[in-house]
């Protein structure tokens, strides 16, 4: 009979080893549910008070709402540590809540919303609340899930962008979307200033096209997806996960920098797996005026590729518009090249 494992021994585990372990775990759970996350809390906070400690920190450096559960949690964790001040628009942290907040990140899941007739569109969580008790974060990252279509009327970015253009003080903002955007969104009034660098995966799809205007093809003034960049008045570095047609978007003047990720999922026979640039049409962005410069002494504007270990279908005809348009074009090798196919049986 083997011999019995011995007990793992709490105390002897290094400190940074276990706030690895636990931010690791608790950044995985961010798509579960609520009461996966505030299980797993009360039962590490249950190990020991190191580990309680450590757990607490951990969800106030990694702040994360999906559910109007995860945001009374979160109130109640904030009024413990902080306490609460009032304000003319309410109850509010404390000042210093906004000294331990600078360095965490915010990551909010937007899904859960009801549309009953009487009362029309609303989100279950009071997204526009959150910046009452997480009142400062470095960096957000937004995930929405699917919103509803009959957008002219209800909105549904509205509640989004109030509740972001109240940090003015955050850097870097990640939207993700989780599926590929057919509806025609209105253009929200809120502005988040601040913002120098933003990361969109799957960025709407305009529908422009599938309307006739009087001058010909152009976009409508509230279009979502051609003038969403333009509410990050502040933006330097614009990054895309995700093919999108350029002319179909329009960036603040300050934007110098775009980022366009391009891995290797493209196979044919003769060439194996290859990266593409075809889904950016770069070629006609800049020639229809992406990365225009008016002012000859200011810095040229740069484009960065990440690639394959190859250069991508289309890069030759996007080095050569880049060219003509004084655009810097910089190809970065950052994917491997997929294991090769079997070959048909």
């Amino acid at each position: 009979m083997a011999p019995p494992i011995p007990a793992l021994q709490v105390r002897s585990l290094p400190i940074e080893l276990i706030q690895y372990i636990i931010h690791d775990a608790w950044f995985s759970l961010l798509d579960e549910g609520w009461s996966d996350r505030w299980e797993f809390y009360r039962a590490l906070s249950l190990v020991s008070r190191t580990w309680r400690d450590i757990m607490a920190s951990t969800a106030l450096r990694c702040v994360m709402i999906q559910t109007p559960q995860d945001f009374h949690v979160y109130r109640q964790l904030v009024k413990r540590r902080w306490g609460f001040v009032e304000s003319k628009d309410g109850e509010r942290a404390a000042p210093a809540a906004r000294e331990y907040f600078e360095r965490s990140e915010l990551h909010i899941v937007v899904s859960d919303w009801t549309c009953p007739s009487s009362t029309g569109f609303y989100f279950t969580t009071d997204y526009a609340r959150i910046p009452c008790y997480i009142t400062a974060c470095k960096h957000i990252s937004v995930i929405v899930k699917e919103l509803p279509s009959n957008d002219r009327y209800i909105l549904p970015y509205r509640p989004l962008f109030e509740f972001l253009s109240q940090y003015t003080a955050t850097k870097q903002l990640h939207l993700l979307w989780t599926y590929t955007h057919i509806n025609r969104y209105i253009l929200p009034t809120d502005h988040m200033r601040g913002v120098t660098y933003l990361r969109i995966h799957e960025y709407p799809r305009c529908v422009c096209h599938n309307y006739q205007y009087t001058n010909g093809h152009t976009h409508d003034r509230e279009c979502f997806s051609y003038y969403l960049p333009t509410l990050f008045p502040d933006l330097y570095h614009l990054h895309l996960d995700t093919p999108y047609i350029l002319k179909c978007l329009v960036t603040p003047p300050h934007v110098a920098q775009l980022t366009l990720e391009a891995p290797p999922i493209h196979f044919l026979p003769a060439l194996g797996h290859f990266s593409s640039l075809m889904g950016w049409n770069i070629v006609s962005a800049l020639a229809l005026g992406l990365f225009r410069q008016d002012d000859p002494d200011a810095p040229r504007k740069k484009i960065i590729i990440n690639a394959g270990p190859t250069p991508p279908a289309g890069w030759q005809q996007a080095l050569a518009a880049c060219e003509a348009h004084d655009v810097e074009l910089e190809l970065r090798h950052v994917y491997l090249a997929p294991p090769p196919r079997p070959p048909a049986v």
